[in-house]
């Protein structure tokens, strides 16, 4: 009882003192007052107060968000910043605080859309505040299960040689295609789980940071201690495409399918490299199950639907790659897919408008390998 007795007192002193302060100019003052001297929650509650009294207070709004992102009030931060981007949508500071508040909250497809609106918009962002973003956006490209997205958004923080627990951890888990933020993972007794996704961020890491001499090493290594592990013969297929024949490739991949035979991606990474080496009538099968076992897999539903438009189905061709383009939204290979196929099935209009998106998607790409 000792503890509560200054916290109830405290508590009537502050409502004496708000009880006469009921014009909005009184309330903004104080609430500006308890800010300045660091009472965090009586100045919350004075913010909330005034702004009852004057919703379109943007100032206010802002104050109330920053107040509760500090203290770890994330869901109510968001409504505060949410009510801010209203009165303000040019501010891409406020976006970039909306969305951090969600990715907190766990509010992904929203965190995602407001982090790149306030990418989008630009201004006002310190450099230090902008990396911290496009972090949270690898890092929520990769819980969205958006992995080919999010290994390129990784890659710059690699190369300027941050070394970060975090980031290691969130290179891992899009490497082995695991849809989680980093601080979802949770170690069993003896630490498997999180032994495995550092350990793919590591090899995934040195082959991002262009050190030839260590890359292949390290993915020897990950396979060698992990040989069982989901998605870690899928990644080293995915590094031995770029560099070693094909085949070498497919071994991995049917390896993958040993540890988990509904890898949709593996399969269908086999079925891609069979109709590069001109076998598409024998990939067709292998990618129409890796179709049927990865209805959310983006490179599934486009193997499938581009090996369909090379036979002239092209109805269900392109249900597929408008499936793989909805998935995956910034891929440019995914939007030429469909166009190629919209042309082959007279809709020229619609081709054309995929071309003139694949362009947009590679100037942006390329504005921001320049960053």
């Amino acid at each position: 009882m000792k503890v509560l007795v200054p916290v109830f007192v405290y508590s009537i002193a502050w409502i004496t003192s708000t009880a006469s302060a009921t014009t909005f100019e009184e309330l903004a003052a104080q609430a500006t007052s308890a800010r300045a001297a660091n009472q965090i929650p009586k100045a919350i509650e004075l913010y909330r107060q005034a702004l009852q009294l004057k919703p379109a207070w943007a100032e206010g709004w802002w104050f109330l968000g920053t107040l509760s992102y500090d203290s770890d009030q994330y869901k109510e931060g968001g409504k505060a910043f949410a009510e801010f981007v209203k009165l303000d949508g040019k501010s891409a500071l406020g976006w970039v605080f909306l969305g951090l508040c969600e990715f907190e909250t766990g509010e992904n497809e929203h965190s995602l859309e407001h982090m790149r609106r306030a990418l989008d918009l630009g201004t006002g962002l310190e450099p230090a505040i902008e990396q911290v973003l496009r972090f949270h956006e690898a890092l929520m490209l990769t819980r969205l299960g958006l992995f080919d997205q999010a290994m390129p958004k990784f890659m710059p923080f690699v190369r300027r040689g941050v070394h970060d627990p975090v980031l290691i951890a969130g290179i891992g888990l899009a490497a082995l295609r695991q849809p989680l933020l980093p601080k979802d993972v949770s170690n069993d007794v003896s630490g498997g789980q999180q032994a495995v996704i550092n350990a793919a961020g590591q090899a995934a890491s040195v082959w991002m940071a262009g050190d030839a001499s260590k890359t292949e090493p390290a993915f020897r290594a990950l396979v060698d201690n992990y040989p069982k592990a989901p998605g870690v013969h899928y990644l080293y297929a995915t590094y031995l495409i770029s560099f070693r024949p094909a085949e070498e490739a497919v071994v991995e991949l049917k390896r993958e399918l040993e540890v988990n035979p509904r890898n949709a991606d593996a399969r269908a990474m086999i079925a891609l490299l069979m109709v590069r080496a001109g076998l598409s009538s024998t990939a067709l099968p292998i990618a129409r199950q890796a179709a049927q076992d990865g209805p959310a897999s983006p490179m599934a539903q486009y193997t499938y639907g581009l090996i369909l438009a090379g036979n002239g189905d092209f109805e269900q061709a392109i249900r597929c790659l408008e499936t793989a383009e909805r998935l995956d939204p910034a891929s440019i290979e995914y939007h030429m897919g469909l166009a190629g196929a919209y042309s082959k099935a007279g809709r020229h209009e619609e081709a054309r408008r995929e071309r003139r998106t694949s362009i947009a998607l590679a100037r942006e790409s390329d504005s921001s390998s320049a960053r």
